[in-house]
């Protein structure tokens, strides 16, 4: 019996395969989603046209990346998350205790995203909308997501990101980075001071779910001029353990 064809692809299989690249690889140029998808370069520049007016693409220096009408989609999904309905009593809890803004953060390719976010009492904020992508490198919530990982699993996402430079503070050097996140490790949080933003600076811990994988990141951010004391590493780090606890995360002896 002749084996039966799989039917032709149409515009809505060739959206989900461009969500599947850039879900895994962050960005992607135009001609890399013509090689991915298998269509015309004219087929994939119209459809990632429409996607981009639809705010589920954004382009940034000639890559495309998923914009926020897609990570829209990927916070509602994350709301089933345990981890999503942990969290939020707590760190408005954290917010309101220090004054600054609290996010929570999970990976999404090579970089977080920011499905929960609570604005101190300050006039002055560091805001950081929902859905905004952040780079692990360069961040507080980044580096820690980054120290919970297997240290395996950490060098082999370290190894493939693009370190790109955003202030004169940012970390470039792939060996300067794992010595921080070693360093993260034996604090029990990370330090952003205006690597990301030269203005401000953030602290931040990571999640554990019961298995005891990396689930999310918890960040404190403000202005350098008012949060530059490093007291606010041990409340973040705090805040994501009793979040951890809530999920079930007995941390190991020793």
């Amino acid at each position: 019996m002749p084996r039966a064809q799989a039917p032709p692809k149409g515009s809505l299989d060739r959206a989900l395969e461009i969500f599947d690249v850039l879900t895994a690889r962050g960005t992607a140029t135009t001609a890399e989603l013509v090689a991915a998808v298998g269509a015309s370069r004219s087929a994939v520049y119209r459809l990632v046209e429409r996607l981009q007016a639809a705010e589920y693409l954004t382009a940034a220096d000639g890559r495309w990346r998923l914009g926020p009408a897609a990570a829209r989609m990927a916070m509602a999904a994350v709301q089933h998350m345990d981890v999503f309905a942990a969290a939020p009593p707590l760190l408005r809890d954290l917010a309101a205790g220090t004054g600054e803004t609290v996010n929570l953060g999970v990976l999404s390719g090579d970089e977080i995203v920011f499905v929960f976010r609570e604005l101190g009492r300050h006039a002055v904020q560091v805001r950081s909308e929902l859905g905004a992508r952040r780079p692990l490198h360069a961040t507080a919530v980044g580096k820690a997501y980054l120290s919970g990982l297997a240290p395996d699993r950490c060098d082999a996402l370290i190894a493939g990101l693009r370190l790109e430079r955003f202030t004169d503070a940012t970390i470039t050097d792939p060996g300067a980075l794992r010595e921080e996140i070693a360093a993260t490790r034996r604090r029990g949080w990370s330090e952003e001071r205006g690597e990301f933003d030269a203005g401000s600076t953030c602290f931040g811990a990571p999640v554990f779910e019961q298995g005891g994988e990396v689930a999310a990141a918890v960040s404190i951010a403000g202005p350098t001029t008012r949060i530059a004391d490093a007291a606010f590493g041990p409340l973040a780090a705090e805040a994501a353990g009793t979040v951890s606890r809530r999920l079930g995360y007995v941390r190991p002896e020793g």
